[in-house]
């Protein structure tokens, strides 16, 4: 199937010809199953479970199946585009999870041989491409992942599809920290990027139907080599319109999560704050394996990142009172006031409150709240 699109995609130039769209061929799909949640903070797929922690909100939805899957060949790039609402402060963004979809007729005996890097572009044109002229090979994203030790076919080389979901929790959101943004101009339908690039033969993704221009969809992607040269620009076909299965998450409104650019040892708690409703806000920390601890809550209206005991304080000094406050295993409830303030989960060797003498030996992301 990949020589097909490569054949076809060899009559393209790169001059002004690369604008014509040339239909993709595609393959019939079996029924996907889902293979898991990827967790980007350790590198595992795990069996899936209630408590997942991406979320709550979804901000992007191209994942109404048809029959069909894709192949891109080995390394090759398709760039997909999208929409997102501008329903935060400032008009910025933040994902905190994703969902694809894929099948694949790539003989895996093991099961567990399978890797595909998605990268997420700012801004990008259709049939061109981010408008910073870059892609994979030759950067320009704002983030992209490696998802390894995804199920591929089965031994035979029979096709298998499957639904993956992606933590990118504590420590790997999009973006990561407070340094950049991932900006929103959906008034002025602007479009972000993302792209399916797989690490195997033989493998591609799902492709959905039912999205419309004004969610930002347009029926046509565009397609990089591995060496960031452009192949063309290729079209869905038919109607309604078209996109590769893509779902992402994101947090709260007004609620960001950033992180210690070089994190150390006791950077090992994970904090989410989550709309109670009417102004307050359900504080949960976690340890590394997910599991809720409960710990100490301290505020500002700053923030930093101020390298202590192993770990960082990522809110400017000094704390608001009535901060710290507990937080109880399983969460913690508490009205915040309107404004911007920076927020962290810290725990002690003692369990007692976190001060100059009782220094915290856990240290948990940052969230900022506008």
């Amino acid at each position: 199937m990949s020589r097909t699109l490569l054949a076809a995609a060899a009559v393209l130039t790169l001059s002004a010809s690369v604008a014509a769209q040339t239909q993709v061929p595609v393959s019939k799909a079996v029924t996907p199953k889902h293979a898991g949640v990827y967790k980007m903070a350790t590198g595992e797929l795990v069996p899936a479970t209630p408590g997942e922690r991406s979320g709550p909100v979804v901000i992007f939805n191209a994942s109404e199946l048809t029959n069909y899957y894709s192949v891109p060949g080995l390394d090759q790039e398709w760039l997909d585009e999208g929409s997102l609402l501008d329903r935060n402060p400032g008009n910025v963004e933040q994902m905190n999870g994703m969902e694809f979809v894929y099948c694949s007729t790539e003989a895996d005996a093991t099961q567990n041989s399978g890797t595909v890097t998605f990268a997420f572009y700012d801004d990008t044109i259709v049939c061109s491409g981010p408008s910073n002229g870059g892609n994979f090979a030759l950067g320009g994203y704002l983030c992209a992942y490696d998802i390894v030790g995804l199920p591929l076919g089965d031994a035979n080389g029979a096709i298998q599809c499957w639904i993956v979901t992606v933590d990118l929790m504590c420590g790997f959101e999009c973006p990561p920290d407070l340094s950049f943004d991932w900006a929103t101009d959906n008034a002025n339908t602007k479009l972000f990027g993302w792209s399916f690039i797989p690490r195997n033969d033989n493998t591609g993704p799902w492709l959905t139907k039912g999205g419309t221009q004004a969610s930002g969809i347009d029926n046509s992607f565009v397609w990089f080599d591995q060496f960031g040269a452009l192949v063309g620009c290729f079209w869905f076909g038919g109607t309604p319109f078209a996109n590769f299965a893509m779902k992402m998450w994101g947090n709260d409104a007004g609620v960001r999560h950033y992180n210690a650019v070089a994190p150390g040892a006791a950077d090992d708690y994970c904090m989410s704050m989550l709309d109670a409703g009417a102004g307050n806000y359900t504080f949960d920390i976690t340890d590394a394996a997910g599991t809720s601890v409960g710990g100490w809550l301290v505020a500002s209206l700053g923030a930093g990142e101020l390298p202590v005991a192993g770990g960082h304080l990522m809110i400017a000094l000094p704390n608001l009172p009535p901060t710290p406050v507990p937080v109880a295993a399983g969460g913690s409830t508490y009205a915040v006031p309107a404004g911007t303030f920076y927020l962290q989960g810290v725990g002690t060797a003692n369990g007692g409150p976190p001060s100059a003498g009782n220094l915290p030996n856990h240290w948990s992301n940052g969230i900022q709240k506008n």
